[in-house]
Order: structure tokens, then sequence, then C-alpha cells
């Protein structure tokens, strides 16, 4: 049940998962407090012809008692982008989930004036373009009030989890199982000890067949499904845990509150550590924020390369003392929306800018010949432009041209030049 943070006047760092059906948040302070707030029903109820909205069990509730208009699923919709329609009127679903988010937080007393959130992390399962520009909007509407906020993948939250767990679980190799969605998703986490920093990879594999309704008609029903579901699941892990060295699991979701797997239990509880709980993304996210504000020597002793970073370092060739060399400008482990980079320079005689390609792991560097705009009337040597650098996502790089002219001698002619380029 949501309450009110009791501490006054501390500085909060909180994780929210936001999931397709449930919302998880957990909070810490510098002084090492922490709680968490478990399973929130994501959706919204309006009050029948007044502008009151409930949210989460207390929306189901009002949505039970036919005293509204029940709106779930809220995150899909958002993206999905399509207006809502509510009685007689329709509501921008990203305003929907942005009222979800405030209302969550707000319970928590995180608006209240003597509360301060030095870092709020909002980890969703997947980034995508149309995601972020969601996530956006939400923050300018509703999270400005907080000093840091930060979006991140669940996997990149998981991995947070992961390192800072004792030496211990964080040895060989792990494994998720998440139904926290409804269907199956399960992680296999690959420590390699033998490089520094250690690198640390996360394979996804989901299957929606593999789905548990949230309601049965009888309770006979139930019992039956869940058995058939246990069966599939301890062959599916069966299958995933030979010749590997799995030492530790996590489960995650609500349904694993109640024992209902005992065979897929008792396999997996072979010679390994398990544990359950719904707060495995929101304490990631939680941990990743107190990471971004006061890194620590956990985030210097791993890297994580998810599908969200940055598989290369980006850079440009350039001459130094008669020889071109390399100078980088985006790093490889960097998130690709968060990395941009703007340079001036002047090009050689060839009219060309030199963009080199070295992924991480193997240093066989390509180079792609970006062929600059032509100037007439204009000597190489009077030439100057401005590149900007920026990734359209995390195996495509922008690379945008502008000439600006030559200080006092020529105008910019405005012209510029756009090319994509595979980093595949």
């Amino acid at each position: 049940m949501e309450k009110q943070m009791q501490d006054k006047g501390k500085n909060y760092i909180v994780g929210f998962d936001l999931g397709r059906t449930y919302a998880q948040i957990s909070y810490v302070t510098f002084e090492e407090e922490e709680g968490d707030v478990y399973n929130i029903p994501v959706c919204l109820c309006k009050r029948t012809d007044a502008n009151q909205w409930f949210h989460g069990e207390k929306a189901k509730k009002a949505a039970a008692n036919y005293k509204g208009t029940l709106v779930d699923d809220l995150l899909t919709l958002a993206v999905r982008g399509e207006p809502v329609q509510i009685e007689k009127a329709t509501a921008d679903p990203v305003e929907l989930l942005a009222l979800f988010i405030r209302n969550c937080l707000a319970n928590l007393g995180l608006y209240n004036n003597d509360v301060t959130v030095k870092a709020l992390v909002i980890s969703v399962d997947t980034l995508s373009e149309r995601m972020l520009e969601v996530l956006n909007r939400v923050k300018e509407s509703v999270l400005k009030s907080f000093e840091q906020v930060y979006f991140e993948p669940r996997m990149e939250c998981l991995f947070s989890y992961t390192i800072h767990q004792p030496k211990e679980l964080r040895c060989y190799e792990l494994g998720v199982i998440d139904l926290s969605d409804g269907f199956l998703k399960f992680y296999h986490i690959r420590l390699n000890n033998r490089t520094k920093p250690i690198v640390t990879t996360i394979d996804e594999h989901v299957d929606k067949k593999f789905s548990i309704p949230a309601e049965f008609s009888s309770i006979m029903e139930k019992d039956r499904y869940l058995e058939m579901m246990d069966e599939k699941l301890s062959v599916i892990m069966e299958d995933f845990l030979n010749n590997r060295l799995v030492t530790v699991f996590y489960l995650t979701g609500k349904i694993f509150e109640k024992e209902w797997c005992p065979k897929t239990l008792k396999l997996i509880c072979h010679n390994r550590r398990v544990f359950g709980g719904s707060n495995l993304y929101s304490k990631g996210a939680c941990l990743l924020g107190m990471e971004r504000l006061v890194p620590g020597k956990e985030a210097q002793d791993y890297l994580y390369l998810g599908k969200d970073k940055l598989a290369a370092d980006i850079g440009v060739g350039i001459m130094r003392e008669g020889k071109q060399v390399v100078k980088n400008l985006l790093f490889g482990g960097e998130k690709w929306f968060e990395v941009q980079k703007e340079f001036e320079f002047m090009p050689g005689e060839d009219g060309k800018l030199p963009i080199v390609i070295t992924p991480l792991g193997d240093k066989k560097q390509r180079v792609v010949l970006v062929v600059l705009p032509a100037i007439p009337d204009r000597d190489p040597k009077s030439l100057k432009f401005r590149c900007l650098l920026k990734m359209k996502s995390a195996n495509e790089l922008v690379v945008e041209v502008e000439d600006v002219g030559f200080g006092e001698f020529f105008r910019s002619t405005g012209k510029r030049y756009r090319e994509i380029i595979s980093l595949n």
C-alpha cells in the first residue's frame, strides 16, 4: 500500500518501474534508509460526471462499483498515441500516463515542499524512439520539480541490481524469470571476470505464448492451468540450464508471491540460490540513480554492453604533426540516445571527412569517408564546416555537416549535408 514518506527534509533517490500491468516504486536516502511500494495497477478511473481521478487499486475498485470509467494498459495507449474515449470526451493518452505517474509519486509525498528528489529513474521494458518521446512529454508535464530525471531500459536496471549484490551472487552466470507483464521473459546474465572492467551481457528471451491470465472462472480451472504451465516452465528451464553454470536465479512478477510452480522451483533451486520479489527493476533503477549522483566502485569495475549501448568508439581522422590520428568523440558503452558531439573543422584537399568506427573488443577500425558539400568559387583552404555527430539508433550514426563561412572573408552559404552510417 502506498503511503507518505515520513522523513521530511531528506534527499531521496527514486526508482519507478513502469510495466504494462503493474508499476513498482523503490526509494533510498543518502542516509541509507529505503522502502518499496509493490504492484500498483497501471490504470486510472475517472469518476462519472466529476473531475475526480483514482489510480491503481482504488481505480479498479471504483470501476468495479460502477463509479466511473476505467482506463488500463496506460503505457501501451500512450505509446500508440490514439485519443482515449472517456464518457463523452476524448483524452490524450500521454497526459493520462502522466497523471498516473504523478498520482503515484504524490501518494508518497514527493511533491511536498520539504522533500527533495535528487534523482528519479523511470525504467521501462525498452527505450524506443517513440517511448523516449512519451517519457519526455511526461517529464515536461509532471516531473519538472525533481532535480534529475532519467529513463532506463529494464535490462540496464537489472545489470545495476546485479552488480550491487554481494560478491558471491555475481560470480558466474545468473538467470531471471520474469512474469510481471503476464507473459514469460527470462534473462541470461553473464559476467566475464577475465576482462577489466568486467564485461557483462544480458540475453533476453521472450515467449508471449507462455501467459498466465489474471483471472480464472474457478479455483479448479486455475489449479489445472498453473500445473500445466509449471510443467512447461520446467521444460524451458531444463533446456536453458543445460551446460550452463547458472548459480543464482531471480523470480519477479506478482504471480511468484505464491508457490504455484513446485516442479520448476525444485529444478532451479538445486545447488543454486533463488530469490523472489517484485522490486527487481525498481530497486535497480534506484541504484542507478545513486550511481549517477555518486559513482561507486561497482560502476567502475563493470561494463554492461546492452542493446541500448554503443558497441563502438566513433571518431574522426585528423592531421597532427603530419600524421593522421583518430580523435574519438562518441564512446562505446554509452547510451546511444544520450550522446552527441558538435565540432568545427577545416577539411583537407580531398574534401572528405574520415569517420572512424572502432568496435569494442575488436580493434579493427573501419573508415567511412563522408563527402563534404561542394562550395563554388572557394579555395579548399578557405572552407570551414560545423559537424554534428549523433545517433539515430544504437546502430545508426547521423552525420550532419554545415558550411559556416570563413570569418569576415566568406559568409556561410547555408549548405548542409546529412548522411546516415550503419555501425554494423
